[in-house]
């Protein structure tokens, strides 16, 4: 008898250090959760930090920028910017379907490209630069201008010209964004361009 009580008390020993020690795992296991969700959530707080922290550069103000596509450098100043309706280079708006009466501008931004990289490269082919606002959305620049970009760029030159962007909804925003390398996450670079009532 004292044999079968000692065994069951050993048996009963075991069966709460068991429990025990399945407690100790999946407390340590709920640790492990809790610790990788902490990092996973300082991770995303810490990317949207740095997207909030990202310089926006003004007119005058020279961004160094990474190509998201092909990894090479460059450099972009916007030297001024203008709303107009006149015609440019001799051509009107009524070429793109757009008249002044109805509000239709072109957005003119005269900007210089850099090639800071130690390869040549064709701007036209290897980057692009998007014009964005909560009105307009996106709108990409239009070819039949700033032709310069159509031709080799070789390392340390640069060429200054006009981009120019076509829209009836300019005026409806107080501020329109230049953007190279859109929505490429650690490259995307802004230059706010605040409209003039």
């Amino acid at each position: 008898m004292k044999k079968l009580l000692v065994l069951l008390v050993l048996l009963a020993v075991i069966v709460v250090a068991g429990c025990s020690d399945n407690d100790e795992g999946d407390n340590k296991e709920e640790k492990d959760d809790n610790k990788e969700q902490a990092t996973e959530t300082n991770d995303d707080n810490n990317k949207r930090k740095d997207a909030e922290d990202k310089k926006v550069y003004q007119i005058g103000e020279t961004a160094t920028i990474t190509s998201d596509l092909y990894d090479f450098p460059y450099e972009v100043t916007v030297n001024d910017f203008e709303l107009t309706s006149k015609p440019i280079n001799g051509i009107d708006l009524e070429q793109f379907g757009y008249t002044s009466e109805e509000g239709g501008q072109f957005a003119v931004i005269n900007a210089t490209i850099k090639n800071i990289s130690d390869q040549p490269f064709v701007p036209n082919e290897m980057i692009s630069a998007q014009l964005v606002s909560e009105s307009i959305g996106l709108n990409s620049e239009d070819e039949d201008f700033f032709l310069e970009r159509n031709e080799e760029l070789n390392p340390g030159e640069e060429i200054t010209g006009d981009l120019v962007y076509i829209s009836s909804d300019f005026n409806k925003d107080n501020v329109l964004y230049l953007v190279y390398e859109y929505m490429a996450s650690n490259e995307e670079t802004k230059f706010e361009l605040p409209v003039s009532s």
